[in-house]
């Protein structure tokens, strides 16, 4: 059902981009979903043994330009997981609340994307479908032929969104670009998931994930190209040079790179309002040692002595504060984990605020709350969370569900030490949970966590 006949309804139209995982993968020939289903279960699994993910790598033949054994058919409809990436939640609250603000719901379209593949493929898909979407709007009875395209993206989803317009040009049908927690400089996750970790062997859910994304461009789109690595006495970029050293494709890193100076290059295209995660302690510089990629929690700015400054600036755990942004656009803010920044309430109203034209009010969120938890736990083993706050200890809560469900499983006694609240937990089985600090009425800063058995993750 659409809005027709009420002030609040838009006339745009709108396409969502999902982030990196957050499309899901079916094989083309056998029908098969490799990626995004229901299952929670599914993705312990697949993090240990490793044989659910051979599919999703890419191939030699997909490397140059022969695509079309895998298709993205819709974005993810169920909280899924990656080691390191951490979680994702599904768009489906995203697209419907989306809905809600619409003429009709047929002005709403979700583009679902190869998120293995390269950035610049998906932005020149994106222009077909875009095009064909906005045509289609303007012809239905509910639309208008003064629509134009609003883009809502989601971390990477921004990066190929930046593509479409800025890079490819194709931006004079686009009002505006709505981006939230887009790593527009990068994430050094991305070399962290790279590194081969020797001397320090990786958990096996880790060795999965870096098998995997070794050969994913679309992850090496995703390397920092800020000033990111810390040598003591001076930083500096990221090189090629450094995505060999430490066992991972260097043609991929030089391409990667090469793509987003193009993207960051180009300055032509329509206002793009970035949604900014903040006050999640994040990686914001690297340091390299024995071919391990370190994440540090600092970025490194020039001090007026002419030494360098490490300033912990945070960010949404995944994308640091400063990459989110773009130079010329003015961020909105929100202390949310990168994986749910898309889904909550706060979020949704900034860009119904947007899609509408309404003031869009005060700062989104509670002042400040950060939530730290593993990413990978062995269940039936208590493991830390730590919650970071400037607020009354008394007024946030803790409480952990089932990712799949979202049945209540514990509300742990939280306990204070110095300006943070700690808790020991341990889940009862392997599976998928959802972990969630909440304070006032806003809502809660939540992390997904993959348990898997104490075995799993033993070194091999």
């Amino acid at each position: 059902m659409g809005l027709t006949g009420t002030s609040e309804a838009s006339r745009d139209a709108v396409m969502v981009l999902p982030g990196i995982m957050g499309s899901e993968l079916v094989e083309a020939e056998s029908g098969r979903v490799l990626w995004g289903l229901g299952d929670a279960r599914w993705y312990a699994r697949a993090w240990t043994t490793g044989t659910s993910l051979v599919g999703l790598r890419v191939t030699d033949e997909e490397r140059q330009g022969r695509t079309g054994r895998i298709v993205a058919t819709r974005l993810l409809r169920f909280p899924a997981f990656a080691p390191v990436l951490r979680g994702f939640e599904p768009y489906t609250p995203l697209v419907a609340g989306i809905r809600r603000v619409m003429a009709h719901a047929d002005a709403v379209a979700e583009f679902p994307y190869d998120w293995r593949l390269p950035v610049e493929l998906h932005a020149k898909r994106l222009a077909v479908a875009a095009e064909k979407h906005l045509n289609a709007w303007r012809a239905h009875p509910s639309g208008s032929r003064q629509a134009r395209l609003v883009l809502v993206a989601h971390s990477m989803g921004g990066l190929v969104a930046r593509y479409f317009t800025h890079v490819l040009g194709a931006g004079a049908e686009v009002r505006t670009v709505i981006t939230l927690g887009t790593p527009y400089h990068g994430s050094v996750k991305a070399v962290q998931i790279l590194s081969t970790g020797r001397g320090a062997p990786l958990p096996l859910p880790r060795r999965r994930l870096r098998a995997l994304a070794t050969t994913l461009p679309g992850l090496y789109d995703l390397l920092p190209s800020y000033r990111c690595v810390d040598e003591g006495a001076s930083a500096r970029r990221l090189t090629a040079g450094d995505i060999v050293g430490i066992g991972a494709d260097g043609e991929l890193a030089i391409s990667a790179l090469a793509a987003r100076e193009r993207l960051l290059a180009a300055t032509a295209g329509p206002y793009t309002r970035p949604l900014v995660g903040v006050e999640q302690r994040t990686a914001q510089s690297l340091t390299f040692r024995d071919g391990i990629a370190e994440g540090q929690y600092h970025v490194c700015e020039d001090g007026d002595d002419g030494t360098l400054d490490r300033v912990d600036r945070r960010g949404d755990g995944t994308v640091y504060r400063d990459s989110a942004w773009l130079g010329g656009a003015e961020p909105v803010h929100l202390p949310q984990t990168h994986g749910a920044i898309s889904g909550t309430a706060e979020t949704l109203a900034h860009v119904r605020a947007i899609l509408t034209e309404r003031r869009l009010g005060p700062p989104l969120g509670a002042a400040a709350i950060a939530l730290e938890a593993p990413d990978v736990v062995a269940a039936g083993k208590p493991f830390d969370v730590a919650i970071d706050l400037q607020t009354d200890p008394a007024a946030v809560s803790l409480q952990v569900t089932s990712a799949q469900t979202t049945q209540v499983l514990l509300r742990p006694r939280l306990l204070p030490r110095d300006n943070t609240l700690s808790a020991q937990i341990a889940v009862p089985a392997p599976g998928l949970y959802r972990l969630a600090a909440k304070v006032g009425g806003f809502s809660p800063v939540t992390q997904l966590v993959l348990a898997v058995r104490a075995e799993d993750l033993a070194d091999a």
